[in-house]
């Protein structure tokens, strides 16, 4: 089918649209940033109505980057940020902010049903186990302390609220509503697990419909046409959250395909097409449904590239002196790589846990208390140490994820920003002990919207059908096996303190906000 398709993904910060021929190739980009606010250090949340005015200006820039006309346009669909809580009410306006998947007010909450078994209780139902910031925990908090704004409420997710605003549907698809919990076998809202998270009959009907990705939820309204630059009529496919639609845009379609998304979260994703009788690893990460007969195994990480964004940003300004200095036009990260080879692997003993999220941490172990730490420092170590050591930090995440899924994996599909930086891409190579390739290309998630809707539209028959047509790989990285046995024994350190500080994290968390009353 001739034509074009748009993907739009909404991201934690950022929204972009991606306008793609069928055969994957990228013509243009539109993007516009969303802030976030944090009324309180542990509260992450976003003005809904802010975001889909992002969302009408991204798509508007694609098609003013692009020769293509709008009545071009056959399909589109979007993906965006999965969990926390996006609630309209019968008027179709936000009731308030949404919540964010960083989001850390529900922390007790999720401390409590992990300690009275409730997420025993629905795991090998749902295949969730949940975090701070999931959709389930925030409904359950807004049950408890706002009750009266569920009334006539729908809850919807990033990606659902965008498309609301372009068709007037109000539903989600199986993957965003797998992270709250739902019979992820059958795909649809489970009493069993809603009982378990203790949902009353408001909670439940603020559930909306679940749709599945490729179904046509409707066509872009006059409205909405005059406010992105869309063809009024430019039919809209449900598509999935940005975790699967991601995976799909580097080209996990098929069982055993794996990706890590080095990005905002950390995500690792393996594909396979049987859950069999027990899903492991248990009570932790997520099974969310992806094509119509495979399913994604994921753990994520809630702070990955932030973790670097932050370290440079309080840290970084002799290294942005000195890359200013060379000769010629050098950039910031084009120094650092040049530099930090030069680094020993393992930092000379600094081992960095990156939890810097106000939830704390969801993968492979749920922590709503976890905080970031440099372990190891002495008096000879400098900040070239320090930097790699947040590398190798991000790197020892991702591997205590994917090591943890009971999967064979030997080759690696890398996306996300971290994935730009040559070096980094091979300390991942050494650290996880297998083969990384990079695909071409950068807007992943817009890309694996983009195939959901040409799946939709009837531009492909299969999602491996528009992966294989759509997806091409541009580098390689090979393990350094003789580094990766050395990197064994840092990891292992690695994985000891984060075990052994566990208690130490609530400690912590209960003196903070103790400090913070006497303020």
């Amino acid at each position: 089918m001739d034509g074009y398709i748009i993907g739009l993904d909404a991201g934690t910060s950022v929204v972009k649209a991606a306008i793609f021929d069928t055969n994957g190739n990228e013509l243009s980009r539109g993007a516009r940033s969303v802030p976030i606010t944090n009324p309180q250090a542990h509260l992450a949340e976003e003005n809904m109505d802010e975001v889909w005015v992002a969302a009408t200006e991204a798509i508007q820039h694609a098609l003013q980057s692009s020769s293509v006309k709008a009545e071009e346009i056959i399909a589109l669909s979007a993906t965006g940020q999965g969990d926390g809580t996006w609630l309209i009410g019968e008027d179709g306006k936000p009731k308030g902010p949404a919540y964010l998947w960083t989001d850390g007010r529900a922390g007790d909450i999720i401390d409590g049903w992990y300690a009275d078994g409730t997420v025993s209780k629905q795991f090998n139902i749902s295949g969730t186990g949940p975090y701070a910031g999931t959709t389930s925990a925030l409904l359950r908090w807004r049950q408890d302390n706002e009750g009266e704004i569920l009334e006539g409420g729908t809850n919807l997710w990033c990606k659902d609220w965008i498309e609301y605003n372009l068709t007037g549907d109000a539903s989600t698809d199986a993957s965003d509503a797998s992270l709250a919990g739902i019979d992820v076998r059958n795909r649809q809202w489970s009493d069993e697990v809603n009982a378990a998270w203790g949902f009353d009959e408001r909670t439940k009907r603020a559930l909306p419909p679940i749709k599945s990705p490729i179904d046509q939820i409707g066509t872009v309204t006059k409205h909405a046409a005059g406010v992105t630059g869309l063809a009024e009529g430019t039919r809209v496919f449900k598509g999935q959250m940005d975790i699967t639609a991601s995976s799909l845009g580097v080209g996990v379609a098929r069982p055993g395909d794996c990706m890590a998304v080095i990005g905002t979260a950390g995500i690792v994703t393996v594909a396979t097409d049987n859950l069999g009788s027990e899903i492991l690893p248990t009570d932790v990460g997520w099974v969310i449904p992806h094509s119509p007969d495979t399913w994604i195994r994921a753990l994520g990480m809630n702070c990955c590239t932030p973790n670097l964004d932050w370290f440079l940003r309080e840290f970084g300004d002799p290294f942005r002196r000195e890359a200013s200095a060379q000769p010629g036009e050098v950039g910031l990260f084009d120094y650092l790589d040049a530099n930090i080879k030069d680094v020993p692997i393992g930092c000379g003993g600094v081992i960095f846990h990156g939890y810097l999220a106000p939830g704390g941490e969801r993968a492979p172990f749920v922590k709503p208390s976890a905080r970031g730490s440099f372990n190891g420092i002495t008096g000879s170590h400098d900040r070239w140490h320090l930097l790699r050591a947040v590398y190798e930090g991000v790197a020892f995440g991702i591997r205590d994820c994917l090591d943890a899924i009971p999967t064979q994996v030997d080759t690696v599909r890398m996306a996300g920003g971290g994935a730009n930086s040559a070096v980094w891409a091979q300390i991942f190579a050494d650290v996880l002990g297998r083969r990384i390739i990079i695909p071409a290309g950068t807007e992943f998630g817009a890309k694996g919207a983009a195939i959901v809707a040409g799946v939709g539209a009837g531009s492909f028959n299969s999602y491996a059908e528009g992966a294989d047509a759509t997806v091409n790989i541009v580098r390689e990285y090979e393990p350094d096996l003789r580094r990766t046995a050395v990197y064994d024994d840092f990891f292992g350190v690695y994985r000891d303190i984060r075990q052994a500080t566990l208690n130490s994290w609530d400690a912590l968390q209960g003196a903070v906000r103790k400090s913070a009353a006497l303020v």
